[in-house]
């Protein structure tokens, strides 16, 4: 009967830490699922990020060349400006 009943006892423990380890692994692929989704929105809010980066630096870029533009339009004008006081004189 001792036996049986260690028998009995060990069977209950081996179930015991099968149901934990089971219940351990599902923690764990929760948790793996909570840090993929998290994962996810980063990589989401990122990409926007990006992009309003990637906005900001297309019109700056438009504006230095529009100012190079017209330094360049003022220069030639200060050049053909000169030319001309230079011919007349």
């Amino acid at each position: 009967m001792a036996t049986k009943n260690a028998n009995n006892e060990l069977k209950e423990f081996i179930n015991e830490k099968f149901n934990n380890h089971e219940e351990l692994e599902a923690l764990r692929f929760k948790r793996i699922d909570e840090l993929i989704t998290s994962f996810g929105k980063e990589i989401d809010s990122n990409e926007e990020t990006i992009k309003r980066v990637h906005t900001r630096v297309d019109r700056i870029e438009t504006k230095i060349k529009t100012v190079q533009g017209m330094s360049a339009a003022v220069a030639t004008l200060l050049g053909a400006v000169a030319a001309w006081l230079g011919i007349n004189k």
